[in-house]
C-alpha cells in the first residue's frame, strides 16, 4: 500500500504524521500558521506564512529538520499560498486583494495584480489555470500564460477569464475535480460563509487568440451552519463538509426511480443539473464530530477522512462506517489547528523511490532528490523583484543561498570550468526567465518544435545550475574543514 502523510499547521508550527499509523514523522516546523491556507508543501520543501508579520519561511521536508533554511520578507501581508506545477511556482494571496506568482527555482516575483476587493481568501490550480476566491464572494478564473505574459499584456491589467458570482459571503475553500479543467467536463466546487457549497461546471478554452472560460452551476448544498472547509473523494460522488455545527457527507448520486420501457426499477442518477438545485435534507452528519470542525482532508483512496476541530483535535474517521479511528494526541495540538493536508509520502519520509504508486502519479522531482534518503539543498530562492525603469529589466533579490556538504565533485568542478563560455548561462535568470515567457507566446512556427526547444533549454539549464550548486558546496566545504583544521591545531 502506498504511504500518505498528513501536515497539519497550528499556532506552533506545521507537524507531519504518518496517515495510517499516526506516527510523527516530522515536527516543530515552528512558524505558526494562522490561515485556513497559511502553509503549502511539495516533495522537497514546506512553505509558510508567519501568523504575526509578513515573512514567509521555507523548510525542507525531513526527518529531524525544525529550522527554516529561508526566510524571506513578503512585499505586503499575506493570507493563503499554494504551490503551482509540484512546486515550481508559489502563489500568494494578499490581503489587500492581490494575487502574487513566484518562480521558485529563480525566487523572481513573476506578476502581482489586483484580483478581489477584498482579502485572498483561497487559491488552487489544475493543468496551467488558477482559481482565486476571497471576501467579496467572487472566485475568479485566471490563465497562468495569459497572466504572466507580460509582454502580451503591456499596460493592460490581468483580467479573469470567467467568474464564478454564486456565493453571497466570503468564500472559505476551493476544489477542483480529476477531470481537469481543460477537458471540458471540469468541475470545481467552491465553500462560502453563507452555509453553501456549490457545485459548478467550468470549461477553459483557446479560441486561437486567448483562453476563454464557461462557467454553469450544477448544485447548491445548503448546510446548517458556516462551511469552513470542503473535501471531495476521486471520483466526485461524494463531498464532505467542515461546518461549525460539525461533519457532513453529502452523497453527490442517489437512487432514482424509472419508469421508462427500456429501464424498469431504480437507476443511479447524479443530483441537480440546474442553477435552481437546493439540496438541504440529503446530508449525513458524523454522529461523533465536535460541533466546530475547521478542516477536513480526504486520503487519496477515499477511505479516510481527517477532520481538525477548534480546541485542537485531529480524528480519523472510517467514512464507509462513519466512525473515528484514531485521534492523534499531541500537546502541540492543543493551542488550534487552522489546516490540514494531505499527500503522497515523499521518499526522504518513508514514500516510495519510484515516481508512480499504485496507479496515483507522483508531481515530477528532481531525480537527485528522488532516491536521497535525506535532502541536503533546497531549490527555492528567496524574494526577488522586478522593476521596469527607462525601458530596461533590473533585478534586485535577497540573498539566503544554503550550503550543505556533499560528496566530492572534482569532475564536475572540471566540467564546470567547461561550461562557463556558454551563450547563455543560467547565471542569467532574468534573461533565461524573459526567454522563456517569449517562447510561450505564439509564432507562426510549430507548436511542437517550440517545445521541444524549451525542454532542451530546460535540460540544459538544470545541468548547468546543479554544476554550479555542486562547485559552491564544494567550495564551502573546503572552507570549513580548513577553518577545523586550523581551529584544533590551537
Amino acid at each position: 500500500m502506498f504511504t500518505e502523510i498528513v501536515a497539519v499547521g497550528t499556532k506552533h508550527g506545521i507537524q507531519v504524521y504518518d496517515l495510517r499509523r499516526g506516527t510523527r514523522l516530522a515536527q516543530g516546523l515552528g512558524v505558526g500558521v494562522g490561515g485556513r491556507q497559511g502553509f503549502c508543501l511539495t516533495d522537497t520543501w514546506v512553505a509558510a506564512v508567519n501568523e504575526k508579520k509578513p515573512v514567509c519561511h521555507v523548510y525542507m521536508l525531513n526527518r529531524g529538520d525544525t529550522g527554516a533554511k529561508i526566510v524571506f520578507p513578503f512585499p505586503e501581508e499575506i493570507v493563503c499560498l499554494h504551490a503551482i506545477a509540484g512546486g515550481k511556482y508559489l502563489a500568494a494571496g494578499a490581503k489587500s486583494g492581490r494575487v502574487l506568482i513566484w518562480a521558485t527555482a529563480s525566487g523572481r516575483l513573476l506578476r502581482a495584480w489586483d484580483a478581489h476587493y477584498g482579502a485572498v481568501t483561497s487559491l488552487t490550480s489544475s493543468e496551467g489555470v488558477l482559481l482565486s476566491g476571497g471576501e467579496d464572494a467572487a472566485v475568479h478564473v485566471w490563465a497562468l500564460s495569459q497572466a504572466l505574459d507580460q509582454i502580451a499584456l503591456g499596460e493592460s491589467a490581468v483580467t479573469p477569464i470567467v467568474s464564478l458570482t454564486g456565493h453571497t459571503m466570503a468564500i472559505t475553500a476551493l476544489q477542483v475535480g480529476q477531470a481537469g479543467l481543460l477537458s471540458g467536463k471540469g468541475r470545481v466546487y467552491t465553500a462560502g460563509r453563507d452555509h453553501t457549497c456549490k457545485q459548478w461546471r467550468l470549461r477553459v478554452e483557446h479560441d486561437g487568440e486567448k483562453y476563454v472560460g464557461r462557467a454553469e452551476l450544477l448544485n447548491t448544498l445548503l448546510y446548517p451552519a458556516t462551511v469552513n472547509d470542503i473535501a471531495v473523494d476521486k471520483g466526485e460522488t461524494r463531498v464532505f463538509a467542515a461546518t461549525a455545527a460539525g461533519i457532513y457527507q453529502t452523497n453527490m448520486f442517489a437512487y432514482k426511480k424509472t419508469n421508462s420501457d427500456s429501464i424498469q426499477g431504480e437507476q443511479l442518477a447524479a443530483l441537480g443539473g440546474s442553477s435552481d438545485a437546493v439540496f438541504s435534507e440529503t446530508h449525513i452528519q458524523y454522529p461523533s464530530a465536535e460541533k466546530s470542525v475547521v478542516a477536513v482532508s480526504l486520503s487519496y483512496d477515499g477511505s479516510l477522512l481527517v477532520s481538525a476541530a477548534l480546541p485542537g483535535t485531529v480524528r480519523i474517521w472510517d467514512t464507509a462506517s462513519r466512525q473515528c479511528m484514531r485521534t492523534i494526541s499531541d500537546k502541540q495540538l492543543g493551542t488550534g489547528v487552522t489546516q490540514l493536508c494531505i499527500r503522497l509520502a515523499p521518499p526522504q519520509l518513508g514514500g516510495p523511490k519510484a515516481a508512480v504508486s499504485v496507479g496515483l502519479h507522483r508531481p515530477e522531482v528532481i531525480s537527485e532528490q528522488a532516491i536521497a534518503p535525506k535532502l541536503t539543498s533546497i531549490s527555492f530562492a528567496p524574494l526577488q523583484r522586478l522593476a521596469q525603469e527607462s525601458g530596461a529589466r533590473t533585478t534586485t533579490a535577497f540573498e539566503a543561498t544554503v550550503k550543505a556538504p556533499l560528496a566530492d565533485s572534482a569532475e564536475d568542478m572540471a566540467s564546470f570550468d567547461a561550461m562557463l563560455n556558454m551563450e547563455a548561462p543560467y547565471s542569467q535568470t532574468a534573461r533565461a526567465d524573459a526567454w522563456l515567457l517569449d517562447s510561450l507566446r505564439p509564432t507562426g512556427g510549430s507548436a511542437e518544435k517550440q517545445v521541444a526547444d524549451v525542454l532542451q533549454q530546460m535540460e540544459l539549464l538544470q545541468r548547468h545550475h546543479a554544476r554550479t550548486r555542486r562547485l559552491n558546496d564544494e567550495l564551502y566545504q573546503g572552507a570549513v574543514s580548513e577553518w577545523l583544521n586550523l581551529r584544533q591545531k590551537k
